[in-house]
């Protein structure tokens, strides 16, 4: 697994990439047309899919053909997508913001000390990133018996937009593998289920007038109080909400509604003629985006008349839950390679939610801690850095290089 080609080292790898800002409102342009650039010059076929005006980029670079194809005949709502065996390694270039003021150095360059490279990104994600590519790039073609595939995505920390931007136009002109890896900071752990997240906001109008005439007013503010009252009623009534993955997520077994931001008014002496609302709900597999604005609109619903018709209701954006068939292979296939047996799962969003909606079978397996991104001085230790790197090309030679026995897709009744 050399590619034929020089490459940087993995951690050189890594400091070019946590070298490119790439906060999530900013242009992912830049990062991305130097990881294309990098891969076609190590012989990789490599395609683009910009939005946002050309602002924001996903890329999707590969090995290999993809002539094992796999029916979707067991999909409900099969997508038009071709699939096929082998691997998909998949990660974001996007980071949160580095506005913290008690970083110890530039977040945008790379720092080795005390055993850990520290940078914006480098446990979320672009240690996996980096590890990801050089793996991709070194592996020469002969080696690809089965395709292998990298996708980076741009927009993960904002909801998953540029993983659903791919899941809804992605043309199918090329195969994708079946399996897809996706690189978040488990330490190396599998993970097959995470929780969703939906953003929505509510807007409360009222009418503005000096505050020395209330009576000519309506506060925003004070009926967004009523509002606020029938969600966290409606918070309290959703912990009874379970499903059967609930078991696996023992510290928090069920849906929750956070009101997250509240800004309403425009000075102390006017009656505020506006109030929004900013809600995040976190859904279990197994309960629907519907589940969530049904009971919310239920509760609104029954508000006091002279609230209600004040109140509107907008989704934002609705990142789903991610659940891996038990059967599926990349699940069977990394529990035997890591000698798990419990059943990993997160709090948390990623891609997966919508790259599953492409009939992919997606877990979650990536270096780093979890605990130590979306902070001042994030870090990856280098041992887990480096044990990503031989755990990659060990997971890259099951997938593309050996004989796998294919699940039966037609016949499996999904589990949990």
């Amino acid at each position: 697994m050399d590619g034929g080609a020089t490459r940087m080292t993995d951690r050189e790898l890594l400091e070019r990439l946590v070298s490119f800002d790439t906060t999530s409102d900013r242009p992912s342009v830049a990062a991305m047309d130097f990881l294309a650039g990098y891969l076609e010059s190590a012989g990789c076929r490599v395609w683009r899919q910009t939005y946002e005006s050309g602002r924001k980029v996903n890329l999707l670079a590969g090995r290999g053909s993809g002539r094992w194809a796999i029916a979707n005949r067991d999909l409900q709502d099969a997508p038009s997508v071709s699939l096929c065996e082998g691997l998909v390694l998949s990660g974001h270039i996007d980071v949160v913001p580095a506005t913290e003021p008690d970083w110890g150095s530039n977040p945008f360059q790379l720092v080795e000390r005390d055993e850990r490279f520290f940078g914006r990104g480098s446990a979320d994600m672009k240690g996996f990133v980096a590890l990801a590519a050089n793996r991709l790039a070194r592996t020469r073609e002969e080696e690809a018996k089965r395709p292998l595939r990298l996708l980076v995505t741009s927009d993960e920390e904002t909801g998953a937009i540029g993983a659903r931007h791919f899941a809804e136009n992605w043309d199918g002109h090329e195969p994708l593998p079946r399996s897809v890896i996706i690189g978040e900071p488990t330490q190396l752990a599998l993970v097959r289920m995470h929780k969703g997240h939906m953003k929505l906001r509510i807007t409360v109008t009222g009418r503005a007038a000096h505050s020395g005439r209330p009576h000519l007013g309506v506060s925003a503010i004070e009926h967004a109080g009523v509002v606020i009252a029938a969600l966290t009623a409606l918070n309290a009534r959703m912990r009874a909400l379970r499903t059967e993955t609930s078991e696996h997520f023992s510290d928090c077994p069920h849906p929750v509604l956070n009101i997250g931001t509240i800004a309403g008014g425009s000075a102390v002496n006017i009656v505020p003629e506006r109030c929004e609302l900013n809600l995040g709900v976190r859904l279990l597999p197994g309960q629907p985006s519907e589940l969530a604005l049904d009971l919310i609109r239920e509760s609104l619903g029954k508000l006091p008349e002279a609230t209600r018709e004040r109140v509107t209701l907008e989704m934002l954006n609705d990142n789903p839950p991610m659940l891996c068939d038990k059967l599926a292979t990349v699940n069977i296939e990394l529990a035997r390679m890591l000698r798990q047996c419990a059943t990993g799962a997160a709090p948390y969003a990623t891609d997966g939610g919508w790259l599953q909606k492409l009939g992919l079978e997606c877990a979650l397996l990536g270096p780093g801690n979890i605990e130590d991104a979306h902070r001042a001085n994030e870090s990856i230790s280098i041992s887990q850095f480096e044990a990503g790197a031989r755990r990659l090309e060990e997971i890259v030679r099951r997938f593309c290089g050996e004989e796998i026995e294919p699940r039966s897709h037609g016949d499996t009744e999904k589990t949990k």
